[in-house]
């Protein structure tokens, strides 16, 4: 059985081999692989197609075939969506430009663009098609394809014969076709007809979900907003995933807002807003008035905030209802920002009349007008609507904002404009007046000061508190300006019209009183007021009193009642032990003239050892030689003059110190000493009264040598140096020059001190004749004259008009914006100044020089030397203080200047105060401090300046500071109120510019 399968086996194989060679060779064949090809693309075996096709091309070289064959590989590669398919149908075009296929093969190319939502270039590959060679199945293909991608490349008009065409002969688009000519219509505004299209497709399984949505939106559109909401919440219900259920909520919300539903509205709102990246303004806008509406102000505030992007209706009604929401939280300083942007535009003028109202009324209740809009506002709003009805309660504001804002001169200004004001305008007017004068005294701007207490005065007596302070005030500016006559009327008529006698300022009026008495020389009537000043201590500083003792001493001293004045010098040192050194020098001195002289010597040492940096150091060590010399002590006497001249070789009491010594030696019959002294008092102060002194005594202590010759020789060594001896007629010359000078004849006095000079160009007098001359061309302004006769009088170094004329030249130099030849002076003056006025002339002089000059080191120093006089005027303390906190600032050390920009910031009235509350708070902002330094500038807005330039700054820095904290919206606020309402020409508008930008970004 087994033998006989396997015969059949070998017998099957056999005839299986023939067959199988004979079938091989045929299939081989190339007709073979094409007609295999063509079969499989009958069938819609594409991908088989290919694979025989590509066979076919490599073995034949019929052209009939091969065409046919590409084609049919382009078509198979067309239905596979093949990644190179378009490459492949446009090589056919190129290859066989006259085929019979050629039209078909474009419309695949056509369609492939098409289904692969390259719309534009579908329609220029359509549009390149005779459509009159397809076939009638790819004509419908072609309108409706076509028509579709123009719809998506936005060309409706030409979409829609198309789909009119199709609608009326094609089955199978006619339900698309009439779709998208109902939606065309609705595109086109043509709503009714839109309407009745959608309608038809309510129910229809492909069209009706988008129907349903633009009718939904034509609803919408037309106001009919029960329907929206009928159709929407349907929509949501039926296709809670749709596409276009985002959209739908907001018009839900919006009808609902329309409706007055706010809770509904919100609901709707929110869920849009959640959904859409960049919801529309007018939803964010209608979502927040429906916050507003319902109580939540902070949800309002959130979405009106995002609406004001733009300059138009709603960015003006946002900020409407930004105020009132702030309001509502009791936020009025971003309510007042709010209501001022809605004021400024007039897109809404109802909203606008509101808005400024709103806005002037919480200007005028903060007090938060920087830069004058409580006045400017109130007037505008009358002016914007002349019919307001809000008209009675403007006028009563507008009263009270006179007194409230800070920027006083727009305040005058406006009540200026008033033809006939009111008493209580008047009133408000004396107030204003009075404040710009205590502005203009805190800027050390005295005659401007001045005039405008006048002013308060001239009105009448609307405010007779406020007229009795100017009086005072007026005093204290006529005492700065040397009026003293003019400053002891205004005083006493003010302490005899206020009734504020219990107050410190009441008693300073008479300690100033004073003051302006003792300048005068009128020491009964300034020991009075001293005394009333002192005896109010409980109003006075320390100091003051002390010092009010100190001018009784020395009223006393002048009319030599001696027991009396060192009484008051004690009571003095009683009030204030640190600051006793004039008490104890005028006490030696007045025990001197008693002819106590150890009461006098004890003093004096005790000043000396006690106060050893008192500027009364190098009288106490001159009085002390002069005593021991009349108590015949020469060691003692000796010992104090080499320690004054050691010392203080600059003081003036040094150079009859040097003359006391030479008398000294002189009477102990030590004349080679004596000879030495002399000489030293003429070579170091040649051009002094005390040189000619020393040479006229030299001439007797040589006699008493017997040594003439040496005394000529000496003489003539000198040369012109010391001039100690005059002609008859170079004496009446100059004397009869000098009388025109001091009779004020100055004209004749400068021809004539001229004429002496050309005489005697080296005269005993020529000294004194180039100080008058330098004098006259001062007083006339003819500084670079005056600038040559000075210097010329300064070439004689220790002459008796030095002091003066060294602070002229300092002077001069400095207005000519020489500040390096202005310091060198001001600070040779600073050593050898001995009245106050030069003292203090000279120490300002090194401090601005020195800050012109960028000399930061220079600054401190200059600084910290005037502010270590406790009697420093509160104006130059701001100054030196102002001065050296910028100079550390330069120097990098700002954490250093924090101390003085704290101390100045606290009257930011004066600009030193103005400028140092920036730059603390911007030092604050810079080390991570942003809250203090918001707070600094907030208090700074608010207290007001009329430094309005740093006040602009602090408005910069608040930007920055919201911008940091990513706060663009209220950043914004700020530059647009800066920019509505700063009007200075400077660098504000580029910094305001620069921080927009940024708010936008």
């Amino acid at each position: 059985m087994k033998s006989k399968l396997i015969i059949i086996c070998l017998l099957l194989s056999s005839s299986l081999t023939e067959m199988m060679g004979q079938i091989t060779y045929r299939s081989n064949h190339p007709e073979q692989f094409f007609e295999r090809g063509k079969e499989m693309f009958d069938n819609a075996n594409y991908a088989g197609c290919i694979d025989q096709l590509e066979q076919f091309k490599k073995k034949s070289n019929q052209a009939d075939l091969l065409q046919e064959a590409d084609y049919m590989i382009a078509v198979s590669a067309y239905e596979t969506n093949n990644p190179g398919t378009v490459a492949r149908l446009e090589r056919f075009v190129e290859k066989y430009p006259w085929s019979r296929h050629l039209y078909k093969i474009r419309f695949l190319i056509a369609n492939s663009y098409f289904f692969n939502a390259a719309y534009n270039e579908a329609v220029e590959a359509y549009m390149e098609i005779d459509m009159d060679r397809l076939s009638t199945d790819d004509q419908e293909d072609y309108c409706y394809r076509l028509g579709v991608s123009y719809m998506k490349t936005g060309r409706l008009n030409e979409a829609r014969p198309l789909f009119e065409a199709l609608e009326a002969i094609s089955q199978k688009y006619a339900d698309p076709a009439l779709y998208y000519t109902t939606y065309i219509a609705y595109v086109d505004g043509r709503y009714d007809e839109a309407m009745e299209g959608f309608k038809k497709f309510e129910n229809n399984p492909e069209f009706g979900e988008p129907s349903l949505y633009y009718m939904a939106q034509i609803y919408f559109i037309k106001g009919d907003f029960a329907q929206v909401i009928q159709l929407g919440e349907k929509l949501l219900n039926t296709y809670p995933n749709n596409e276009f259920n985002t959209e739908v909520c907001r018009l839900l919300g919006e009808s609902y807002y329309a409706q007055g539903n706010d809770s509904k509205a919100i609901g709707y709102l929110k869920q849009y807003v959640a959904n859409e990246p960049k919801p529309l303004r007018s939803s964010l806008y209608k979502l927040g008035v429906a916050q507003y509406r319902v109580g939540d102000y902070k949800g309002a505030i959130a979405q009106l905030s995002k609406t004001t992007g733009k300059d138009d209706m709603l960015t003006q009604n946002a900020y409407l209802y930004l105020g009132l929401s702030y309001l509502k939280i009791m936020d009025k300083k971003n309510a007042q920002l709010a209501f001022e942007m809605a004021s400024n535009v007039a897109y809404d003028l109802q909203v606008q009349e509101v808005a400024m109202f709103n806005y002037a009324l919480l200007v005028h209740e903060n007090a938060f007008s920087p830069f004058s809009e409580s006045v400017v506002i109130f007037e505008k709003l009358l002016n914007t609507f002349p019919q307001t009805r809000f008209a009675d309660q403007v006028n009563d504001y507008l009263v009270e904002v006179y007194l409230t804002s800070k920027n006083y001169k727009v305040a005058l200004a406006s009540i200026n404009k008033i033809k006939h004001p009111s008493t209580r305008i008047l009133q408000a007017k004396q107030r204003i007046l009075f404040q710009l004068g205590t502005e203009a005294f805190a800027n050390a701007d005295f005659q401007q000061a001045k005039k405008y207490f006048s002013d308060a005065m001239i009105i009448g007596n609307y405010d007779p508190e406020v007229k009795a302070q100017a009086y005072f005030w007026r005093a204290e500016c006529n005492y700065r300006i040397e009026d003293y006559t003019q400053a002891v009327s205004d005083y006493r008529t003010y302490l005899s019209t206020t009734n504020r006698k219990n107050d410190d300022i009441y008693a300073l009026a008479q300690y100033d009183l004073g003051y302006a008495y003792y300048k005068q020389n009128n020491f009964a009537d300034a020991m009075r007021w001293f005394l009333r000043a002192a005896e109010s201590s409980a109003q006075l500083d320390k100091r003051v009193v002390a010092d009010a003792y100190n001018r009784v001493g020395d009223c006393y001293f002048s009319s030599r009642n001696f027991s009396q004045a060192e009484s008051y010098y004690n009571r003095a040192v009683e009030v204030l032990p640190d600051a006793a050194d004039y008490g104890l020098y005028q006490k030696g001195f007045v025990a001197g003239l008693q002819r106590d002289y150890p009461t006098k010597i004890a003093a004096l040492d005790r000043l000396i050892s006690t106060y050893p940096n008192s500027e009364y150091i190098d009288d106490a060590l001159f009085e002390k030689g002069r005593t021991y010399v009349q108590l015949e002590n020469s060691m003692q006497a000796e010992a104090a003059f080499q320690r004054l001249l050691s010392e203080f070789p600059q003081s003036p009491v040094s150079r009859k110190a040097g003359v006391q010594l030479g008398l000294l030696y002189f009477n102990q019959n030590d004349l080679d000493k004596a000879i030495s002294a002399y000489k030293k008092v003429v070579s170091s102060y040649p051009g002094s009264d005390e040189a000619r002194v020393a040479v006229q005594d030299l001439k007797s202590v040589y006699l008493e040598k017997n040594d003439v010759a040496g005394y000529a020789d000496y003489v003539r060594s000198l040369g012109g140096t010391v001039q100690f001896a005059a002609g008859e007629q170079d004496s009446l010359t100059y004397l009869a020059a000098e009388k025109l000078y001091m009779r004020n004849q100055l004209t004749e006095a400068e021809r004539s001190l001229n004429n002496y000079l050309q005489s005697f160009e080296n005269g005993a007098f020529s000294n004194n004749a180039h100080y008058y001359l330098g004098c006259i061309y001062f007083d006339a302004k003819k500084n670079g004259q005056a600038l040559t006769e000075f210097e010329k009088v300064l070439q004689v170094p220790n002459n008796k008009f030095e002091e003066t004329a060294l602070a002229r030249v300092a002077e001069i130099y400095f207005l000519n914006q020489d500040y390096a030849k202005a310091k060198e002076r001001f600070s040779s003056l600073n050593i050898k100044a001995q009245s106050a006025s030069n003292k203090l002339a000279a120490k300002l002089g090194l401090l601005r020089t020195s800050s012109l000059m960028k000399q930061n080191s220079d600054v401190v120093l200059a600084a910290n030397d005037l502010l270590s006089d406790s009697k420093l005027s509160p104006e130059y303390i701001n100054e030196a203080r102002f001065e050296r906190a910028m100079a550390l600032f330069n120097e990098g050390h700002a954490d250093k200047a924090v101390a003085d920009w704290e101390a100045l910031s606290k009257d930011p009235r004066n600009m030193f105060g103005a400028q140092s509350v920036y730059r603390l708070a911007q030092f604050k902002f810079d080390n991570g401090q942003p809250a203090e330094a918001e707070k600094l500038i907030t208090d700074f807005i608010e207290a007001g300046t009329s430094h309005q330039y740093w006040l602009a700054r602090g408005f910069i820095l608040l930007a920055d500071i919201y911008l940091k904290a990513g706060d663009k919206f209220q950043a914004k606020q700020y530059l647009m109120s800066l920019k509505n309402n700063y009007k200075g020409d400077d660098d504000i508008a580029g910094m305001i510019e620069d921080r927009l930008k940024k708010t936008e970004e």
